[in-house]
């Protein structure tokens, strides 16, 4: 066999036509390794600004017939305001990730859908019900640049930089929110607490804003649903008084300290009904560092469908809905169109490949003439060949990681908001992967296999004396 090597070698190195076909090989290798880069740092940029926008790494949502994303119901033409269902069992559902190990942080959202007024502009509008400060605690792709976060239970808002230019407002203003359902309307205002803007420019972020969630379970008509256990004993029996009211003033002495413990009653109600509300749409978590995402995703659905509740648990992708499926299938498209092109190149690779076993028959049939068997001059043209893909492989991976680097450092600037969307920054960046290297390593390696069987094949069924003649 290592005789087989030294000679494959020598021939090689012989062989004038080796150099060609190395620099072809290892240039379409080249390329496919940056288009591979830029490709894959598309989707890292991608999946980065949505997961630090709003999706975080994981959502826990209701199971519904109705395809359901943070967005809502995303069945086209429904016609009618779609009820969003609750999340259930939410006290549950919390002790539960508590104890999970993996998941470093969650926090509730709720969703509402309607019209956002302010003067003369109308815009519809998805209504994001959140706790501002854990918002923004996560969601490192925003940051605030005017105003502040709203507090728990002010009725405020916050709204990003381009749709507060779109309404022409702007801190301490009002903002209006209606929603039509059936014959009737429901409108609920707002303070603007805040004005924010997004790290990476990006449009699909521009059809939602984040509102005080009081507002929203009130603008969407939900009963609320609080936890009681933090009120005292003797406050909650108050409300569970059977005597006439009446009684509690027999004397007016009395009146004055009633009057006070029925206010502090209402006080700790309100403060309860803010902080612990159970009526929520969407859970929205972020996994700990060296955690999967897609394996913490498995293992929560496991356990939801272990303790039969009617949750499950999806990524980024399918929580962001139809506005991350548009890129995912504009990307899909540009990716065939690439490889449409590289696929012309490596059929002009191979048929290279190809011609130079079928060039050499004559050699072929002197050495079958000389004694040489059929497994042995198979043998050596499939060490020949492979020595060639290998040597191709590995200069076109060095150099298309050169490249790749030469194209980061260049700092190439993008200014189609389509780009910018597709790419996930506003300059265009390349990744090389380990994977990458590998699959387009492993590409040419099997481009010499696909190259050496049929030639040599075809070769070894000529007869020694035909082929010495030159037959093809």
């Amino acid at each position: 066999m290592l005789s087989i090597l030294r000679l494959a070698l020598k021939n090689i190195l012989s062989r004038k036509s080796s150099a060609a076909i190395v620099l072809f090989v290892s240039a379409a290798i080249s390329l496919l390794v940056v288009i591979n880069s830029v490709f894959d740092c598309t989707e890292y940029g991608i999946e980065e600004v949505f997961k630090n926008s709003f999706t975080g790494d994981f959502v826990i949502r209701p199971k519904a017939t109705a395809p359901l994303s943070l967005f809502g119901d995303e069945t086209p033409f429904t016609g009618e305001l779609s009820e969003i269902p609750e999340l259930f069992p939410y006290e549950n559902l919390c002790d539960f990730l508590s104890e999970n190990e993996k998941v470093r942080t969650f926090f509730p959202q709720i969703l509402g859908m309607g019209i956002a007024q302010s003067s003369s502009v109308s815009i519809p509008f998805n209504i994001f019900g959140v706790d501002a400060s854990e918002y923004f605690d996560e969601m490192s792709a925003i940051s605030l640049k005017e105003g502040r976060l709203y507090e728990n239970g002010e009725k405020g808002a916050l709204l990003c930089r381009s749709v507060a230019q779109k309404f022409n407002v702007k801190t301490g203003d009002e903002i209006q929110f209606i929603v039509s359902d059936g014959p009737t309307f429901r409108i609920r205002a707002a303070k603007i607490t805040g004005i924010y803007d997004w790290n990476v420019p990006n449009t699909i972020m521009e059809k939602f804003c984040l509102v005080e969630p009081s507002v929203v379970r009130s603008l969407m008509n939900v009963a609320e649903a609080v936890y009681d256990s933090d009120i005292p004993d003797e406050k909650v029996s108050l409300f569970d008084y059977e005597s006439d009211f009446d009684d509690l003033f027999m004397e007016s002495s009395d009146t004055g300290a009633v009057q006070e413990i029925i206010e502090e009653v209402s006080e700790d109600v309100e403060s309860v009904e803010v902080q612990k509300s159970l009526y929520w749409n969407f859970i929205i978590g972020k996994v700990c560092p060296g955690e999967n995402p897609d394996s913490v995703i498995r293992e929560l659905n496991k356990n939801f469908k272990k303790f039969e509740w009617n949750l499950e648990a999806v990524s980024w992708r399918n929580a962001a809905g139809n506005t991350a499926l548009y890129l995912y299938w504009m990307r899909f498209i540009f990716n065939v169109g690439i490889l449409i092109v590289l696929f012309a190149g490596f059929v002009i690779v191979n048929n290279t490949l190809v011609i130079n076993v079928l060039e050499r028959i004559s050699e072929i049939g002197t050495m079958r003439s000389i004694g040489s068997s059929k497994s042995f001059i198979a043998l050596l043209f499939m060490a020949e060949t492979l020595f060639l893909t290998l040597f191709s492989g590995i200069a076109g991976s060095l150099s298309g990681s050169l490249m790749a680097a030469v194209i980061k450092k260049m700092q190439i600037g993008i200014s189609n908001d389509f780009l910018i969307q597709l790419f996930g920054g506003t300059v265009l960046v390349t990744k090389v992967t380990f994977s990458n290297l590998g699959n387009c390593f492993a590409l040419s390696v099997v481009l010499g296999l696909l190259a050496w069987i049929y030639p040599v094949y075809t070769a070894l069924s000529v007869s020694p004396v035909s082929a010495m003649n030159g037959a093809r």
